[in-house]
């Protein structure tokens, strides 16, 4: 996951190559370089701006996801979540709670099976996710689902 650093324009993982005029002479320059190590991004402002990019996909989902590689095998996929402190909550419109998930892998993804607290495939309908992310803020999306069968 890349992050911007608004005061020095950079984003993680960018390269800097240097180009000089004057020749250097490899027995008498000498040039050093030192980066801190990757800090946890602890900015609010930057992970505010990174909640609001949290999506979901395929939505809606027609009872196929091209990444599925298994018949049975069913899921859709949230990203630009945070690597952890995430807690995705999904409920039906009449506001029961159909499955809750802790993202706490290390990725920008998370996956739901479509399957309930119980292990059992959800109805075609329409859900909420509430995507609440620790000390940040929280995200909802609609999710549209079209089981095939």
């Amino acid at each position: 996951m890349l992050f911007f650093d608004s005061q020095t324009n950079c984003y993680t993982g960018d390269v800097l190559r240097l180009h000089f005029i004057n020749p250097i002479n490899p027995e008498t320059d000498e040039f050093r370089f030192t980066t801190p190590a990757e800090q946890p991004v602890t900015n609010k402002k930057i992970l505010k701006d990174q909640l609001k990019q949290i999506t979901v996909f395929p939505n809606p989902y027609f009872g196929y996801n091209a990444e599925e590689s298994e018949p049975g095998d069913h899921f859709i996929t949230f990203s630009h979540l945070p690597e952890e402190n995430a807690t995705i909550r999904i409920y039906s419109l009449g506001g029961f709670l159909v499955r809750k998930i802790r993202h706490d892998n290390g990725t920008p993804f998370e996956t739901w099976d479509l399957c309930n607290e119980h292990a059992k495939k959800v109805a075609s309908g329409m859900y909420i996710a509430h995507i609440d992310v620790k000390d940040v803020g929280a995200k909802i999306l609609k999710i549209a689902v079209m089981q095939s069968q």
